[in-house]
């Protein structure tokens, strides 16, 4: 019995031997972990501790004051305003446009009035960033409607001596308000004649200016004007008018030697094919027309829209709608192309 009791003994103080073995073990494994998490925490503070530093070293960020301090206008620049497609006696009453649009006499001469007062804001508003001393008023056709098409000597409130002698005094009136009010030391006035203002049904082409009312019109204003120094015109018997303005070639025309009878392209294309040709023979900077009654501005071309705005012939000729308004434009001595191009809203 004594030996069994001492085999009992024996067995449990081995017993007791792997469990002590078993704890100890136990806790030198939470003790390796606990030592692996404290320098993974001491590593970790270190980093963080070195960042603290270099933000401390930064310093406080420094506030800048940025002040406005606006600077006259430095350079040269020319402002051009851009006329064109007034067709100041034809008439288009609103029934025959879906009532966008309505045009007559007193119309026009509103229209054209506010033409040349907004031109002379917009050219004040330029001021702010180009230095502006010179003037380019473009005159570039159809300045009349004229008697090309049977039904408009039907729907034309006045014939086209008429018409032209209305244009003449409008166009006097705005010269003479630009000069008063532009600030411009000179205003060069280039022109084009337009494919309605002829003395014939059919077109001409070596003898276009021969039979245009428009060119004897342009005449008539280059006399006129000629005791006045300030005021230059430049009347050409070609298609082209070619102006310097700036360094720039700049080719004015009136736009209808440009072929485009529609297309879900638009004239772009049309209208690039034909600049290229031309540039064959003389390269220009840029070209300037109209005639197309649309607005269209590329670098190397400025499209001007018209002052009668939507008409039964816009819809025959597939023209989208546009508000009535003509074109203004800078060109400095700095840059390629115009710094800046703005539409002049007649309305």
């Amino acid at each position: 019995m004594q030996a069994n009791q001492a085999e009992s003994e024996s067995s449990d103080s081995l017993r007791s031997q792997r469990q002590h073995a078993k704890e100890n073990s136990k806790l030198k494994s939470q003790l390796a972990l606990a030592k692996q998490k404290l320098q993974q925490a001491e590593a970790e503070l270190e980093v963080a501790e070195s960042k603290i530093d270099f933000i401390r070293a930064l310093g406080e960020p420094d506030s800048v004051d940025y002040e406005f301090l606006p600077k006259p206008p430095s350079g040269q620049a020319t402002a051009v305003i851009v006329l064109s497609d007034w067709h100041v006696e034809e008439t288009v009453s609103a029934k025959t446009v879906n009532g966008l649009n309505e045009y007559d006499l007193v119309i026009a001469e509103r229209r054209i009035k506010k033409t040349f007062e907004n031109a002379v804001q917009l050219l004040e508003s330029a001021r702010h960033l180009s230095n502006i001393k010179d003037l380019v008023v473009a005159i570039l056709g159809d300045m009349i409607t004229g008697y090309i098409h049977e039904e408009l000597q039907e729907n034309n409130s006045l014939s086209p001596t008429e018409a032209c002698l209305f244009v003449q005094d409008q166009i006097v009136s705005g010269i003479d308000f630009l000069e008063k009010h532009s600030g411009c030391k000179t205003i060069t006035i280039p022109t084009a004649i337009g494919n309605h203002g002829r003395t014939t049904h059919k077109m001409r082409i070596s003898t276009a200016s021969q039979n245009s009312y428009e060119w004897m019109l342009y005449k008539q204003m280059e006399k006129y004007y000629k005791s006045r120094p300030k005021i230059t015109w430049k009347v050409e018997t070609g298609y082209h008018n070619w102006l310097n303005i700036q360094g720039k070639d700049v080719r004015f025309h009136h736009g209808d030697a440009i072929l485009f009878s529609g297309g879900i392209g638009g004239p772009t294309v049309p209208i690039l094919r034909a600049l290229s040709v031309w540039d064959q023979s003389r390269r220009a900077n840029l070209d300037v027309f109209g005639h197309l009654h649309t607005n269209i501005w590329h670098d190397k071309f400025l499209l001007n829209n018209c002052l009668i705005g939507y008409s039964p012939l816009a819809i025959k000729w597939k023209f989208p709608y546009s508000e009535p308004s003509q074109l203004f434009f800078v060109v400095d001595k700095k840059r390629a192309t115009p710094v800046i191009v703005q539409k002049i809203f007649c309305e």
